[in-house]
């Protein structure tokens, strides 16, 4: 097998693990919005990697909780945070960055190990038709010396 057409097998296998990749994450996205909700929140404190933020739920009550940073500012003393079905912070669904992220990464590790299994099948297959060939070689002087 030639090593352009290994290369272009990989490139297509891995373009298609990208987008399967890609549609499955789109997928969970839509999950993951459908069962969780979005809501502003006031800052009352930041620190390093979690701030403190207080919002009301469905019901008008006033709650609190942590989430973690960066936030999705909506103003300085403001955000948008997501909530899961029982009102608890969670953290945010993937977004367009992560997606293509994923579909790159997907594609690129997918295309490789293809690449590199048959690269090593393309060897592999030289080192066995080298062997073969050499073992008739010897089979046939072998057969020439005992005669002459």
């Amino acid at each position: 097998m030639p090593s352009r057409l290994i290369a272009m097998v990989a490139l297509v296998v891995g373009c298609a693990a990208g987008v399967l990749a890609g549609a499955w994450l789109t997928d969970a996205i839509r999950a993951y919005e459908a069962t969780h909700r979005q809501v502003i929140a006031q800052v009352v404190e930041e620190k390093a990697i979690v701030a403190q933020v207080t919002w009301k739920d469905a019901a008008g009550m006033r709650r609190t909780g942590q989430v973690r940073m960066p936030l999705d500012r909506v103003s300085g003393v403001q955000a948008r945070i997501w909530l899961d079905l029982r009102g608890r912070p969670v953290s945010r669904p993937f977004g367009p960055v992560e997606v293509a992220f994923g579909v790159l990464v997907a594609g690129t590790m997918v295309g490789g190990a293809v690449w590199l299994v048959l690269w090593r099948v393309r060897s592999v297959t030289h080192w066995w038709t080298a062997r073969r060939a050499v073992r008739d070689f010897d089979g046939q002087w072998r057969d020439y010396a005992h005669k002459g």
